[in-house]
């Protein structure tokens, strides 16, 4: 079965680049990082990446890198970059379970108005074309249509619905535009109602604290009418809980839904409640052979 995947632009997507210092740009065009010491992840980038990777989404960044057609670098200028980033995002040589965060990168060096051969032309892969998103759907097995697009670019998002995303599953970041930063786009993805089956409902009282609700999506289905079920649901929480160090201040269950107040921001909170969907439809479907939250259909 292929996968969904959420594909992220790279330069004021992931990593601060508009707001650099002069000394980034010395010897390239301004807007071509090529450097890394001047890989900076952007706040809230890697809580985010985390949320995403939870949730059961592959991360692949896409992204432009018309410096080497303008003679400003080599593609080890950008595997250089991309690597410090990649140190940046995982921490300690980690990513969730063990795995990197981000499981591809794809870079396009080309540039119609280059002067390096054979870059210096347009190319299938530069956005708004989408050929870094059809050769990533194909080595990873991803499947566009399930997919969304992050950017800070419309032709990010371009890019993005030329390979089969749908034009709903893009979302342009940055000023001036709704979603502020890649946190905010990845709430906008975590809570779409489709796909979730959470809920959260802020109770400022709780400090510091996120309540979410995880109930079915079918009126006529009672996921955990049956004790055992209840029983397992909750020892699942707990050990996503005590695996991650998140602190549960309260948990409520009955046979239509399980509700928690957790120790962590928002974002923290849907990633929670993502994992512990994700395993345990997984674990009812191997005895029960049905989803336990969402009949029918996996995150």
């Amino acid at each position: 079965m292929k996968r969904a995947a959420v594909f992220l632009d790279r330069d004021d997507t992931i990593n601060v680049n508009a707001e650099l210092p002069a000394g980034a740009w010395e010897g390239v065009k301004e807007g071509d990082l090529l450097k890394p010491e001047y890989a900076v992840l952007m706040d809230g980038v890697r809580e985010a990446l985390v949320a995403l990777k939870n949730a059961g989404y592959v991360l692949v960044v896409i992204t432009n890198q018309g410096g080497l057609a303008r003679g400003g670098g080599t593609t080890r200028c950008v595997e250089a970059v991309n690597d410090a980033l990649r140190e940046k995002i995982n921490g300690k040589g980690c990513g969730v379970y063990g795995e990197q965060l981000i499981e591809g990168w794809y870079f396009a060096p080309h540039h119609a108005e280059g002067c390096v051969e054979p870059y210096d032309c347009d190319h299938p892969w530069r956005k708004p074309h989408g050929g870094m998103i059809r050769a990533a759907c194909e080595e990873l097995g991803l499947d566009a249509s399930t997919s969304w697009m992050i950017g800070d670019k419309q032709r990010d998002l371009d890019a993005g619905m030329d390979a089969g995303v749908p034009e709903a599953h893009t979302i342009q970041i940055g000023g001036g535009c709704a979603h502020a930063d890649l946190m905010a786009a990845a709430e906008e993805i975590l809570t779409e109602p489709a796909g979730s089956g959470s809920e959260v409902d802020a109770h400022p009282e709780i400090e510091p604290g996120t309540r979410v609700k995880l109930e079915s999506t079918d009126a006529g289905f009672v996921p955990m009418a049956d004790e055992r079920t209840r029983e397992m649901v909750e020892a699942v929480a707990r050990g996503i809980a005590e695996r991650t160090g998140i602190e549960i201040h309260e948990l409520a269950i009955d046979s239509k839904h399980i509700e928690v107040v957790i120790g962590v921001h928002r974002l923290g909170a849907l990633a929670f409640m993502a994992q512990l969907r994700r395993d345990t439809n997984r674990w009812h479907e191997r005895n029960f052979g049905t989803a336990l939250w969402s009949v029918g259909r996996d995150w």
